[in-house]
Formats: C-alpha cells, sequence, structure tokens
C-alpha cells in the first residue's frame, strides 16, 4: 500500500513540476493568473485522489480561523482556500494562488487555537508575499532531472512521510533549492504571520511556542518531524520570533482561542491507540484542575469512545450535558454512540433532541433517519433520508442506498428499485444498476416523469461508448503531456 501511495506522488508531483517547468522557459514572469491556474490545478489533483479531509465541522473551524486572519492582512489578489490534508505528519504548506493546507497531524499535536492560527498566519504570508512566483523566477537554470531528483528526495528519503512530497511542492520546500531563498522567506513569512497573529486577537507567542513543539517532537522522536524538513531552521526561526516578542510585540496581549471548541475540534480526528491513550491522560490532568469544564468532559468522551470505552464514553457525555443541557454536539454523539450499540430508542430520543434544536443540520438528520429505520419507524426514516438526496454528506453508504431500503420495507418495490439503481449506478455497477431500473420501470405508466426518468437511465448505461483510440508509447504520451499543460497554462 504505501508503494502505491509513494508512486501515486511521485507521478502527480512530477507532473506538477513540469508544469512548473514549461512555465519558468516560456516566460520568466510567474504572474498571478499563472498562479490561480496553478493552485486550483494542484487542489483539484488533492481533491480527486482522496488527500484532503473530508469533515465539514473540521473544515469550517479551519477556514473560519484563515479567514479571521485573512481580514487582518494586505492580501494580494487570491480568493484563498483553507483545506485539512489527510496525514498525520506534522506540516502545513501553501501553494500557489492561496491554497493553504493544514495536515491533521499538525492539528492534533497544537496546544491550542493560537497555535495553529500562528502556523496558518505563517503559511498566509508566504502566499501573500508570492514567495513562489519568486522562486520560479529566479530559478532558471534548474532542469527536469533536478526537479525530478528534488521530489524523488522527498518521497524516498530517509524515513519521510509520502506526503512530504506534496509539502516539497511548497514555498518552504522549493526553498531547499536555495539557501538564500529559504532565509528570506521564512524571516518574512514569520515577520509578516506575527503580524496578522497580533492584529487578529491572537497571543504573540503562539509562533514560538508552535516551533517548540516541534524541536520537543524531534527530540523525543527518531523521526524527523515533516515540517522540519519543509520549513527548516527553525531555532533561527524561534531566535528572531523572540527578538519581536522582545521588542515590537513585548506590550501585545492577546487569546489563546477566539473561534472557540478547539479541544472538540482536536476529538474530531481519529488517532491512534497510543496517542489516544496519552490524549485522554492529558484530559484527566485537567479535569483534575476544571471538573466542569464542558469541552474537556466532551472530549474525554469521544475519546474514551474511541478506544471503545463505550461505558466511560457516555458516562463523561452525560455529566457534560448536565452542564450544558441544550448542547448539540453532546447530544449528537450520545446518539450516535447509542446507534452503534443498538439501541435505536435511546439513540432516537438524544438525536430528536439534537434535531430540534438544529434542524436543518444534515448530519443529524442522516443519523436520525439511521435510528428510526433501526427503531422500525420506516416513514419517518424517508422523511430524513429524502431531503438528503443532493445534498454533499460524507457517508460510508450513498444516500441512494438508505432510500432504497426504506421504500423497500414500506412495500413500495418502484421506488425501492429506482433508489438501488441510483445507487448501483453511482458505485459504477452498470449490471446491478440496469437491474433495478429494469424492474422499477414496469411499476410506472409510460409517459410518467419517474418513468422518463429511469428510461433515460437505463438508455445512459447502455449507449455504447467511443472506441479508445490507440494506445501511445510512453514518449508520445509523455510528449503529450507536456504540450498539453504547456498550453492550458499559458495560452
Amino acid at each position: 500500500m504505501r508503494k502505491i501511495i509513494q508512486k501515486q506522488f511521485f507521478s502527480f508531483a512530477l507532473i506538477l513540476f513540469l508544469i512548473l517547468f514549461a512555465v519558468q522557459n516560456a516566460s520568466a514572469a510567474f504572474t498571478l493568473d499563472d498562479e490561480r491556474k496553478l493552485g486550483k490545478e494542484i487542489y483539484y489533483k488533492l481533491e480527486k485522489n482522496n488527500f484532503l479531509l473530508q469533515d465539514k465541522k473540521l473544515n469550517a473551524y479551519v477556514s473560519g480561523v484563515g479567514n479571521r486572519i485573512l481580514a487582518q492582512s494586505n492580501k494580494v489578489p487570491f480568493r484563498f482556500t483553507f483545506s485539512i490534508f489527510n496525514s498525520t505528519g506534522i506540516n502545513a504548506f501553501a501553494t500557489p494562488g492561496g491554497y493553504i493546507y493544514i495536515n491533521k497531524g499538525l492539528i492534533s499535536a497544537v496546544e491550542n487555537e493560537a497555535q495553529m492560527a500562528g502556523v496558518m498566519a505563517h503559511e498566509i504570508a508566504h502566499a501573500n508575499a508570492r514567495h513562489v512566483a519568486s522562486i520560479i523566477e529566479k530559478s532558471q537554470k534548474l532542469n527536469i532531472a533536478m526537479l525530478a531528483a528534488i521530489i524523488a528526495g522527498a518521497f524516498l528519503g530517509g524515513g519521510g512521510d509520502a506526503t512530504a512530497a506534496i509539502a516539497a511542492f511548497s514555498v518552504a520546500g522549493a526553498q531547499s533549492m536555495s539557501l538564500k531563498y529559504q532565509r528570506e522567506h521564512e524571516e518574512e513569512a514569520d515577520r509578516l504571520g506575527i503580524g496578522y497573529l497580533v492584529n487578529t486577537g491572537y497571543y504573540p507567542g503562539a509562533m514560538v511556542d508552535f516551533l517548540k513543539i516541534i524541536k520537543q517532537y524531534e527530540f523525543l522522536s527518531r523521526t524527523v518531524p515533516t515540517y522540519l524538513r519543509t520549513h527548516p531552521g527553525t531555532d533561527d526561526r524561534i531566535f528572531y520570533l523572540d527578538s519581536l516578542l522582545q521588542t515590537q510585540y513585548r506590550q501585545s496581549r492577546g487569546a489563546a482561542n477566539i473561534v472557540g471548541n478547539f479541544l472538540r475540534m482536536q476529538a474530531l480526528i481519529a488517532q491512534d491507540t497510543d496517542d489516544l491513550n496519552k490524549h485522554r491522560k492529558q484530559i484527566l490532568d485537567s479535569l483534575q484542575k476544571d471538573p466542569r469544564n464542558v469541552d474537556l468532559l466532551y472530549t474525554l468522551g469521544l475519546t474514551e469512545d474511541q478506544l471503545g470505552h463505550t461505558n466511560a464514553a457516555l458516562e463523561n457525555l452525560n455529566k457534560a450535558l448536565t452542564l450544558a443541557p441544550q448542547d448539540i454536539d453532546i447530544l449528537t454523539h450520545i446518539g450516535l454512540i447509542y446507534l452503534k450499540t443498538g439501541d435505536a430508542a435511546q439513540a432516537r430520543t438524544y438525536l430528536l433532541r439534537a434535531s430540534k434544536i438544529d434542524p436543518g443540520n444534515e448530519d443529524i438528520a442522516l443519523a436520525l433517519g439511521k435510528a428510526h429505520f433501526a427503531a422500525g419507524d420506516f416513514k419517518s426514516a424517508l422523511n430524513c433520508f429524502l431531503p438528503l438526496q443532493d445534498k454533499k454528506i460524507v457517508d460510508a453508504v450513498d444516500i441512494n442506498y438508505h432510500i432504497a431500503m426504506s421504500y423497500g420495507r414500506l412495500n413500495d418495490q418502484g421506488e425501492s428499485h429506482y433508489y438501488f439503481g441510483l445507487y448501483f449506478k453511482k458505485e459504477q455497477k452498470k449490471e446491478s444498476a440496469l437491474f433495478h431500473f429494469r424492474k422499477a420501470i414496469e411499476f410506472y405508466p409510460r409517459g410518467t416523469p419517474r418513468a422518463i426518468a429511469i428510461s433515460d437511465a437505463i438508455k445512459e448505461l447502455t449507449a455504447e461508448k467511443p472506441k479508445k483510440p490507440e494506445k501511445k508509447s510512453d514518449k508520445q504520451q509523455n510528449d503529450s503531456e507536456k504540450m498539453s499543460f504547456k498550453n492550458r497554462f499559458l495560452m
């Protein structure tokens, strides 16, 4: 599996550098429009290949922090996008065009929101200062062989996480080509970043605190944290930031959390058993000092649940709920635990309470639908599932499957077959989809809207696909790809 991931990353990263090479050879100037196009392409590739964490709540939180920082910066004319990179490595990186990526491992490692905000401020500063464009414009002597070697080193170098390859494309990764750029860019990103951080209302020392955490990881582990490979010069950065803290920001004060719920956000990130046990101990230590802290109790409940300690999880979540009876997160998670353990009645009780507080919450609606179904109330389940058809919900099973099952239990065979057809069509299982569509059409008079929709689906699935062109040689394929990328970014 590791080899497959490395191969995918290598192919992707090499394509990116071929794009860069085409751009820099055509023109010395790397324009704002070039940055936007390249950043969008990178984002599209990452999203398409499932390298981005799809968690609405966590993504909204990170974007909320990022946009607060942006409001306090003189940003370049990019439409910034904040995403969570699905890697346990402790890292963050900026790609051209205002795309900022934070590894989920970094979110787990920091101690508060301000430390995460400090990292984001640093990456935003890289984007605002257009460091990638500067590197490309000044790296005219690089050739494809050199670029390929840099990428290969990022992938296969000692003990590295495969995701370091993507980080190698970030500003800091590119800076490894030249020590001069590295020092200039990192210092400028820190200087601008700490200003953004203070203006946003966070305490300025958060940036140094994070760098010290990184140094601690380096000290405790034989594996060098990814952040140190892609953002080298950590000691110099600490000294430089300390000089700013003791002079320019000596009187500055700020908050550790502004958007809030940081502990809850951390708890949404799955961790291995060792990390969960360490996290559990830290929370228990904190609760000794503050036993009525709702966020700590909630986080402990989620941690116990991830460890498989169901009774302990429910005990702590119910303690939290006693202190905060209208807390939607607590109600929802208690409901999910009962659903998982097969107690549909209890699951419905808590999820209905959560749904009344936030009736438009799609995740709660999905969970409540499953609870209704498990309790045998198929009509109520259907009422939850149907409004979710066109929503983008992260779930292991497509919503059409749940709708099909509900109609089946209600003995509506036509609709059940239709939605099973949609489910298998989306899963690209042609024969299964056709079977259900052909069965479904028997239940609807010709010319009705449903019959027309089913007929169209059958036609789409049975239409002959154009023959594939004769396979090109490897050389022809490479030449074609280079020309395609060059045309795309330079025309």
